[in-house]
């Protein structure tokens, strides 16, 4: 992974994880799209929060996979 990929990546989770409980991982896409991996009531809650922060957030999962946020900035 580009290391400014992961610098930003580390950067969302040390944020999200001082404001949130709950949050497993975060995962970049890119440098525009990240996927937020927590439990379903922290998912709510950060979807509730930032429903208008960004491009666009939308709850999803893969098969067999936990749910998660997927955030496009």
């Amino acid at each position: 992974m580009d290391k400014s990929i992961e610098e930003l990546r580390q950067k969302i989770y040390n944020d999200l994880k001082g404001d949130y409980v709950g949050i497993e991982k975060i995962v970049m896409e890119d440098e525009n799209i990240f996927r937020i991996y927590a439990e379903d009531d922290t998912l709510w809650k950060i979807f509730e929060d930032m429903i208008n922060e960004f491009k666009s957030i939308e709850f999803d999962s893969g098969k067999g996979e936990s749910h998660f946020l997927k955030i496009i900035i």
